[in-house]
C-alpha cells in the first residue's frame, strides 16, 4: 500500500486545481501523487499504478476490472493525477532550459551573434517561436522592459537573448550541435544532458496531453461526469460531446423525425436564433472556473442554454475545442466522419476507452461504409437542381454522374446473389472472376475520375462555406440569405464523403485494399411491408419494391484503429469483460505493451459459480443447434429454472444465445406448464426483440418497481446474450441475485459479414484464424452477461451455467479472471442445486443477522446508471 498523506487538497503546481471542499487523500503511485477520495481497493491501486506506468512510458494498455471494482474512479484519479504530474515535470524542464540559455548567451556572446545576429546565416526571420502553454503568444522573456523586435537587423544583447529563448527548439539543437565541436563556458554536463532530454521529448516537451474519454452510452458519459464532479478533488475545464437529440432545445427540430436533418436545415437557412447566439452560453459564469457547472454534464448544458435562447449543441463543441478532459461516446473517437465534424485532435493527446469489450467490431463499423440507392438517386436529384440553377455546373455534374453511375448499376436487371436467406440477397467482391480492380474499371471509378470527384467536392463544400459565412456577417435578419435551392444538403455531402474515404481504401496500391469487400445487398422495401401500406400509396407515391444498398464492408478493424494509435501519445482500453484478451493487438494492429486482469472486489465467500453438465432429468443441457429443438432438452431446462427460481431470492436474470431459443423455450413452457410454474415463484419479463427504447425502459422499469415494493415472489427477466438487458445496466443487490446462462452466443453461422470475417483472417496469418475469432466473439458476450451481478463490494450473488460445455476446463479458461478461478462444475443437476442451496441459506441467514447498512458517500463506488 503506498503511505498516504493527509490533504485537505492544498493549491499546487500545474492547470489543474483540487477542490479544496473535497476531502482527499494523498497516495504516492509510480512517483505520482494521486489524489483520492477513500481508501483504494487493491485493485484499485493496481489499476492505477498500471495506468501511471503506461502513460509515462506513452504506451498502449489494457486493463480489465470488474463491475464494482471502482474501475471509473481509478481511471479518472491516476490519469488526472499523472497529467498534473508530467505538467509540473514540463514545467520544471522548461524552467531549467531557459536558464540554461540565459548562461550560453551570457558566456557564448559571439556564438549568440553568429547564430542570431545581422551577420549570422542561418538564422531564420520567419521562424515562428516555440509554443508556450503558459505564456501568451507575444510575450518572450527579457531582463528590462525593452520589448525586443526579433525581426530587426539591428540587434543588442537583449533582443538576441529574447530571440534565442522565444526559438527555443532551434536555440537548444543549437547549443547541442557546437557543444560536439567545442566546449562552451558557463554549461556543464548536467545542463548539456538537460538539454538532450528536452531535445529528445520533442513536441511532448510543451505539449500539454488532452484527454479524450470515450464510452459506450451517453448514460455512462453521464455516469462518468457524476464520478468526477461529486467523488474526485480534481477541477478542470471538462466538456461533453453529445448529439443534437440529446442536445437541441429547438422546437421544429424536436419533433422533427431526424433532428440533425431538420437542424441543419433550420442552421442553413438562418431560422434558428439559438444557433447564432450559441457563443452567449460560452460566457456563463456557471461554466467558467471555478463555477458551479465548471464541470457539466448536456443536461447541465442545456440547462444553461434554454433561457439564454443560445443552442447547447454548438455551444458544447466550441467548449471541446479547449477542454483538457472531453468525455463522449466513443463512436466520436473511432468514426474518422464523426471525429472530424466533431473537431477532434488527437495528435499527442490520451485516449480512453471504457466498455471497450464491443471495440473491435465498433471499429470495423466505423472504418465502412454503405450507401443505398435511394440516397444516390437523391444526391443526383439535388445536383442537377444546382446545376439548372447554374451554380458551380461542372462540378455538380461530375457528382450527378458518379451517383447515376452507381444508382443504375446497383439497379441493373441480371445481377447474381451468390447469398441468399429468406428475404436478403448478397453478392460480394472480389470474385474468381472478377478482382476489385476489375469492378472498379468497369465502373469507371478510376484514380482520374477519383480525383475530379474530390476536387468537385473541395469547391462545393467552400462555396457552402462561403455562403455561411456571408450569412453571419449580414446576421439572422436576413433569413433568406441562404435558401436551400442554392447549395446541396448536409447529407448529400456526406455520402460523397463517405464513398470517397472508402474508394481511397479501396484503390489499387493503398495500404489496406485486401481488408475490404465491396458488396451489393437487395431487401424489400421495410415501407411496403404490409398490404395496407401499399394500398395507400397512389401511382405518383408509388416506392420501389426492392433497395438495393453499395457496401464497403472493412474486414480490418485496423483500417481505424492504426489510424488513432499512430496519432496518439496512449490508448487505454479498459472493460468489465475484455476477457479474451488474445485478439486485441492483432486485430486492432496496435501494440499494447501491457495488460492488467484485475481481482473482483466481492470476497469469493460473496459468489458462487456453477457450471452444470446435466439437467434435472439427466439429459445433457447443450444448447447447440441439433440438440435445442429437442423436447427432452426443452423441458429439462424449463425445470431447472423453476427449481432455481423457487430457491433463488428477489431477482433473477437468464440469458439465451438468441430471440429465437427464448422465443422457442417460453412458448413450450407456457404449453406444458412449466411457465405457470415459474410464475408461482416469479413474476415473469421477457426482453423484447426490437422495439424502441421507451419500451425497453417501460419494461425495465417495471422489474425493478416490482423488486422494490415488498412481495414474496421476486423477479425473473428473460433476455438475450448482446441484447439490451446484458449489457450496460446495474442490476446491483436485490435487482439480480441470480444469473442463469444458457448456451453459448455464437455469432450467426451463416451471417455474410461473418462468413467473410472467418475466411479473411485464415487468409492472414498475423491475426487469429477464423475459428479462434468465431469462439471469441462468443465468450466475450458471455462475459458481458456475466457482469449484470455483482456490481459493489457488498454485494452478494449467484452465477450458473446451464450448459455442458462449461465443465470443459478449456472454455472455463476464457472466462473472466474474477469468475474462472471460482467455478463449481457439477455433473448433476441435483448436486449443484444443493451447493446453491447452501449459498444462498447462507447469505440470506448473514443478511437477516447484518441490518442493512448504507455504504458511506466516499466508500460507495456502486455503478449506477440512470432508469
Amino acid at each position: 500500500m503506498p503511505k498516504p498523506t493527509d490533504t485537505d487538497s492544498p493549491a499546487i503546481q500545474g492547470d489543474i486545481r483540487l477542490d479544496s471542499s473535497v476531502k482527499s487523500t494523498m497516495y504516492y503511485i509510480g512517483g505520482v501523487p494521486v489524489h483520492f477520495p477513500f481508501v483504494p481497493y487493491p485493485s484499485q491501486l493496481g489499476m492505477m499504478n498500471h495506468m501511471i506506468r503506461a502513460l509515462t512510458k506513452a504506451q498502449n494498455t489494457m486493463i480489465e476490472s470488474p463491475t464494482g471494482s471502482g474501475k471509473s474512479l481509478a481511471l479518472l484519479c491516476a490519469t488526472l493525477a499523472w497529467r498534473q504530474s508530467f505538467v509540473v515535470r514540463q514545467r520544471k524542464m522548461q524552467e531549467n532550459v531557459r536558464q540554461i540559455i540565459t548562461r550560453f548567451c551570457m558566456h557564448n556572446t559571439m556564438l549568440l551573434r553568429s547564430r542570431y545576429g545581422s551577420n549570422g546565416t542561418d538564422a531564420d526571420p520567419d521562424k515562428k517561436p516555440d509554443a508556450d502553454p503558459d505564456k501568451k503568444p507575444d510575450a518572450m522573456e527579457t531582463d528590462g522592459s525593452e520589448k525586443p523586435d526579433i525581426l530587426s537587423n539591428n540587434y543588442s544583447f537583449v533582443t538576441l537573448q529574447a530571440r534565442a529563448q522565444t526559438l527555443q527548439s532551434e536555440t537548444v539543437d543549437f547549443i547541442l550541435d557546437t557543444s560536439k565541436k567545442q566546449t562552451l563556458v558557463g554549461l556543464s554536463k548536467d545542463d548539456l544532458a538537460t538539454l538532450g532530454e528536452y531535445q529528445n521529448a520533442g513536441k511532448s516537451a510543451t505539449q500539454r496531453p488532452r484527454i479524450f474519454f470515450g464510452t459506450r452510452t451517453h448514460k455512462q458519459v453521464a455516469q462518468l461526469v457524476n464520478e468526477l464532479r461529486s467523488k474526485t478533488p480534481y477541477r478542470l475545464r471538462t466538456a461533453v460531446l453529445g448529439s443534437r437529440a440529446q442536445t437541441c432545445t429547438h422546437p421544429k427540430a424536436k419533433r422533427a423525425e431526424s433532428v440533425d436533418d431538420t437542424c441543419r436545415q433550420l442552421r442553413d437557412d438562418n431560422n434558428c436564433g439559438a444557433y447564432t447566439g450559441f457563443r452567449r452560453v460560452l460566457g456563463s459564469k456557471k461554466l467558467a472556473e471555478g463555477g458551479e457547472l465548471e464541470i457539466w454534464d448536456l443536461e447541465d448544458i442545456v440547462s444553461v442554454a434554454r433561457p439564454l435562447v443560445a443552442c447547447s449543441y454548438y455551444a458544447s463543441r466550441e467548449l471541446a475545442a479547449t477542454a483538457k478532459l472531453v468525455f463522449c461516446p466513443y463512436n466520436y473517437i473511432l468514426d474518422p466522419a464523426v471525429r472530424k465534424a466533431a473537431g477532434i485532435e488527437l495528435e499527442g493527446n490520451i485516449v480512453i476507452l471504457d466498455e471497450a469489450h464491443n471495440i473491435e467490431n465498433a471499429a470495423r463499423d466505423a472504418g465502412s461504409f454503405e450507401v443505398s440507392d435511394l440516397q444516390l438517386a437523391s444526391l443526383a436529384h439535388e445536383c442537377s437542381g444546382m446545376f439548372d440553377h447554374g451554380i458551380l455546373r461542372n462540378e455538380h455534374l461530375v457528382l450527378k454522374s458518379l451517383a447515376d453511375t452507381l444508382a443504375a448499376w446497383l439497379q441493373r436487371d441480371g445481377a447474381a446473389f451468390e447469398y441468399c436467406d429468406y428475404e436478403t440477397q448478397t453478392s460480394v467482391w472480389p470474385k474468381p472472376e472478377c478482382s476489385v480492380d476489375t469492378l472498379l474499371t468497369d465502373l469507371a471509378l478510376t484514380p482520374d475520375y477519383i480525383s475530379q470527384v474530390k476536387s468537385a467536392q473541395a469547391k462545393i463544400e467552400d462555396y457552402i462555406a462561403s455562403l455561411r459565412t456571408q450569412s453571419n456577417e449580414h446576421g439572422p435578419e436576413d433569413p433568406e440569405l441562404l435558401p436551400r435551392d442554392k447549395h446541396v444538403s448536409a447529407g448529400a455531402l456526406r455520402v460523397v464523403e463517405g464513398l470517397l474515404r472508402v474508394l481511397k481504401h479501396v484503390a489499387h496500391g493503398s495500404k489496406f485494399a485486401t481488408d475490404f469487400r465491396i458488396a451489393v445487398v437487395r431487401h424489400p422495401n421495410p415501407e411496403l411491408r404490409t398490404s395496407l401500406k401499399r394500398k395507400r400509396q397512389s401511382a405518383f407515391e408509388s416506392k420501389p419494391a426492392f433497395i438495393n444498398t453499395l457496401s464497403f464492408w472493412t474486414m480490418n478493424p485496423g483500417v481505424v484503429f492504426s489510424e488513432i494509435a499512430e496519432q496518439t501519445r496512449s490508448i487505454v482500453l479498459t472493460s468489465g469483460t475484455l476477457s479474451p484478451l488474445d485478439s486485441y493487438a492483432s486485430e486492432l494492429q496496435v501494440d499494447f505493451a501491457s495488460t492488467l486482469e484485475a481481482n473482483h472486489v466481492i470476497a469469493p465467500s460473496r459468489f458462487c459459480a456453477l457450471a452444470v453438465e446435466c439437467g434435472p432429468s439427466g439429459v445433457r443441457l447443450e444448447a447447440k443447434y441439433r440438440t435445442s429443438d429437442q423436447l427432452e432438452f426443452q423441458d429439462d431446462v424449463g425445470e431447472a429454472i423453476r427449481a432455481i427460481a423457487a430457491r433463488s431470492p428477489d431477482g433473477m436474470l437468464v440469458f439465451m444465445p438468441s430471440y429465437a431459443l427464448l422465443n422457442k423455450l417460453i412458448a413450450r413452457w407456457e404449453a406444458t406448464g412449466r411457465l405457470a410454474e415459474i410464475r408461482s415463484h416469479k413474476t415473469v419479463f421477457v426482453e423484447p426483440q426490437g422495439g424502441t427504447k421507451d419500451q425497453f425502459d417501460k419494461l425495465l422499469l417495471s422489474y425493478r418497481k416490482h423488486l422494490s415494493e415488498p412481495n414474496e415472489t421476486g423477479a425473473v427477466m428473460f433476455g438475450v446474450f448482446r441484447g439490451k438487458v446484458s449489457e450496460g445496466i446495474d442490476f446491483s443487490d436485490h435487482f439480480c441475485r441470480t444469473v442463469v446462462n444458457i448456451g453459448i452466443p455464437f455469432p450467426a453461422f451463416k451471417d455474410v459479414k461473418v462468413m467473410l470475417k472467418r475466411e479473411y483472417n485464415n487468409e492472414h496469418t498475423m491475426l487469429l484464424n477464423g475459428s479462434k475469432w468465431y469462439d471469441i466473439q462468443a465468450f466475450r458476450a458471455v462475459n458481458q452477461a456475466l457482469g449484470r451481478c455483482l456490481r459493489h463490494k457488498d454485494d452478494w450473488g449467484a452465477i450458473i451455467m446451464l450448459e455442458a460445455r462449461f465443465v470443459q476446463n478449456a472454455n472455463i479458461a476464457r472466462l473472466s479472471k474474477w469468475v474462472r478461478g471460482h467455478m463449481h462444475v457439477f455433473g448433476r443437476f441435483e448436486d449443484a442445486k444443493q451447493y446453491l442451496d447452501a449459498f444462498y441459506d447462507e447469505r440470506i441467514s448473514e443478511d437477516a443477522k447484518d441490518m442493512p447498512q448504507v455504504l458511506d458517500a466516499e466508500e460507495n463506488v456502486t455503478i449506477v446508471l440512470d432508469e
